[in-house]
């Protein structure tokens, strides 16, 4: 079965030893939120993760930062019905939610009142306008009046500060709806107006709202009180109201009134510091559909970073064209400007030149950008893997809710992930090799992975899972090298069924995706671990990523980064080392190969012996799951029995049998039968022909 060397038995008696050393409550924790969690949606309570506030850029102001966890105060935190979860705010009918437009980051304003004295400067009538949103007594002696002026083509334009489902819109002058004796002014209301809304999806590449055709176009209104009325209700987010004649108006409140699950709304959890660098391991949620789960979604995201603010803060030189904007301290350049700094520029240096803000940007230097999101079918179940970079202190979560129906959305009742701290290792690093090959089917690789540990007390591991497009060929050796490239310890397979440890490497698991070996634990800085093994290749591009585990721990784990490992070998260079494997004969060539038939002539006599042909075949180069349609004909070329019609991926696929019979279930004649196997590609098709006999 192989042979196990001496200086691999040393390296397990050093491993126990650095499991006698270790901590006490070292190990996988499991952070949990929601009800009768360690933390709430809003980061109170107690759990083995500190939570720092979280904040987030304005959505009208790109360099204002706000804190909190619900940008523009759309997510519910005080459900009756879902008590402790997290869910998109339900509007109810007759709910006027132009009142919150402020308070959400929103707005209103009205671009073109100019001063037409001479000198054709903007007004400033932002409190007019925002009383039209204020519905509070006293709100009767101010409007937002145009009176003894030009009102022609006068706008008003607001921005509710989210994507509303809204059934009814409703403006007036004062002394109308609410009595005002003192300010008698319910003749002076708009007489002629467009008003168009927008549903805060059809915007311009600058993000400015397409108006279309007006929602109402109203040449000779009458009525003092303008009540327009969507039926069906629909999402708005922009509403833009137009003068179209010169006559005298004033409007006291405009109000808006919705209905519904909002379109969209976002949470953002506080920053949880681990305290030390730690794996973030798995996420778990609970999630409960509402209405038709066609029409909503949700989408979970996480990033993880070095330190403990997102955001980088730059300033600019006051009065140079186009200034460098610099994100150091004005106080001490040595360090970044930090927030508190940044709020109080303009300041001028030891030099006296003057610093202003500059843009406030993501911090992607010492923060990983948010990940892709969760597979939404995970929802519910044991989880999957945070595929932020790790091991890092700082991570925060976005989860981010959709609808298009405004009686459908999702709930998030509770959610939970792990933690490995201290980490196996301070980084691992892997490559495979070669990393280009010029064939089809099983190849021969070696996986490679350099683990970085000079921190004292970490874990180590003794376990790598390795992902594969099929099911393995075959696990040849797995090896692990010192840092001074000397061997340690060595084991040859003789098969995937070689599964019995000898001297702490054995073959863990090998399934259609993946395979995992173990080894004697690496906690050696400059340790190397190799597995030669063979696998298939389906796309032009195929990566391989692997995970490091360690057997003692159950559930931790940590993933494996792309780089350079070292010397694979003539024609290994450092600079293109990686997980990706190309084969260029794969971007032009077949989308079918490796079709077998088993057997080729079969008897289905139903006396237990050859009673089924059972086809195998492998899917190459498909971006995405294309139809694949198998037909059985005869010589004639007349359809006997259609095997299969399905969407299918890249991979090897073996469960399609041929009984023998057509496709009214009635045995075939003996004799010769064509099955034809194709497929339609992404952009290109592929087929293939075999012969079958049918024998008694």
């Amino acid at each position: 079965m192989g042979a196990v060397t001496q200086s691999m038995r040393q390296l397990t008696l050093a491993s126990a030893t650095l499991v006698l050393l270790a901590a006490p409550g070292q190990g996988l924790e499991t952070v949990r939120i929601g009800p009768d969690g360690d933390l709430d949606w809003k980061g109170s309570g107690t759990a083995t993760v500190t939570p720092i506030a979280a904040r987030y850029q304005s959505l009208l102001e790109a360099n204002k930062l706000l804190e909190g966890n619900a940008p523009g105060q759309l997510i519910d935190f005080d459900s009756d019905q879902f008590v402790g979860a997290i869910l998109p705010q339900r509007i109810q009918s007759g709910d006027n939610v132009a009142t919150g437009t402020l308070a959400r980051g929103g707005g209103i304003n009205s671009p073109n009142v100019f001063d037409f004295s001479g000198t054709f400067k903007r007004l400033d009538l932002q409190q007019a306008l925002e009383e039209l949103l204020v519905p509070d007594e006293g709100g009767e002696q101010k409007a937002f009046e145009r009176k003894d002026l030009n009102s022609l083509g006068i706008l008003v334009i607001m921005d509710l500060g989210g994507r509303f489902g809204v059934e009814r819109i409703r403006f007036y002058p004062r002394n109308t709806v609410q009595p005002s004796p003192a300010t008698p002014f319910q003749s002076d209301f708009i007489r002629a107006f467009e008003l168009f809304v927008n549903d805060g999806l059809s915007l311009s590449g600058a993000g400015v709202p397409i108006w279309g055709q007006p929602l109402v176009d109203e040449s000779g209104n009458k009525e003092a009180v303008v009540e327009v009325i969507l039926d069906p209700p629909q999402y708005v987010q922009h509403i833009r109201l137009r003068s179209t004649a010169a006559i005298d108006f004033e409007i006291d409140e405009f109000e808006v009134f919705g209905i519904g699950y909002l379109a969209t709304a976002t949470y953002i959890s506080d920053i949880y510091d681990a305290g030390e660098p730690a794996v973030w391991g798995q996420l778990r949620w609970v999630e409960q559909i509402l209405g038709d789960p066609r029409f909503s979604s949700v989408r979970i995201r996480t990033r993880t970073g070095t330190d403990d603010d997102p955001f980088l803060f730059t300033r600019v030189l006051n009065g140079q064209r186009d200034p460098e904007e610099i994100p150091l301290s004005v106080d001490d350049p040595s360090l970044e400007l930090g927030l508190e700094e940044y709020r109080k520029l303009p300041k001028a240096d030891s030099q006296g030149r003057r610093w202003n803000p500059g843009p406030v940007k993501q911090d992607l230097i010492n923060w990983s950008p948010f990940s892709t999101p969760f597979a939404a079918e995970a929802a519910n179940g044991p989880g999957l893997p945070i595929t932020s970079p790790s091991p890092r202190r700082y991570m925060q979560m976005l989860i981010e809710f959709d609808s298009n129906d405004l009686d459908a959305a999702r709930v998030i009742e509770s959610l939970e992930f792990d933690l490995l701290k201290p980490p196996l290792a301070d980084a691992l690093v892997g490559e495979v090799f070669p990393r280009e090959i010029d064939q089809i089917g099983s190849v021969p690789l070696e996986y490679s992975v350099l683990a970085s540990q000079p921190t004292a007390g970490l874990l180590g591991f003794d376990r790598l899972e390795i992902s594969t497009p099929l099911r393995v060929a075959s696990i040849d050796e797995v090896q692990v090298r010192n840092s001074s490239g000397g061997e340690v310890g060595r084991r040859q397979f003789s098969s995937l069924a070689d599964t019995i440890d000898e001297g702490g490497f054995r073959i863990v698991s090998v399934d259609d995706r993946s395979f995992e070996v173990q080894f004697p634990r690496v906690a050696e800085h400059g340790s190397v671990v190799r597995i030669r093994y063979k696998s298939d290749v389906l796309t032009y591009s195929t990566n391989f990523t692997a995970t490091a585990k360690l057997s003692s721990e159950p559930g931790a784990t940590q993933p494996v980064d792309s780089g350079d490992t070292g010397d694979l070998g003539p024609g290994d260079d450092p600079d293109l080392s990686g997980t990706t494997v190309l084969s260029p004969a794969l971007l032009h060539g077949r989308l079918l190969d490796q079709v077998v038939l088993d057997p080729p002539v079969f008897t289905p006599n139903g006396d237990g012996i050859n009673d089924e042909m059972q086809l195998a075949y492998s899917l190459l180069s498909l971006g995405s799951p294309r139809l694949v349609t198998i037909v059985i004909h005869d010589l004639t070329g007349r359809q006997v029995r259609e095997l299969a019609a399905v969407d299918e991926a890249n991979g090897r696929y073996e469960g399609k049998f041929w009984d023998g019979r057509d496709d009214s279930g009635n045995l075939v004649s003996p004799g010769i039968y064509v099955l034809r196997i194709s497929i339609e590609g992404d952009s290109r098709s592929d087929g293939m022909v075999q012969v079958v006999g049918v024998a008694y």
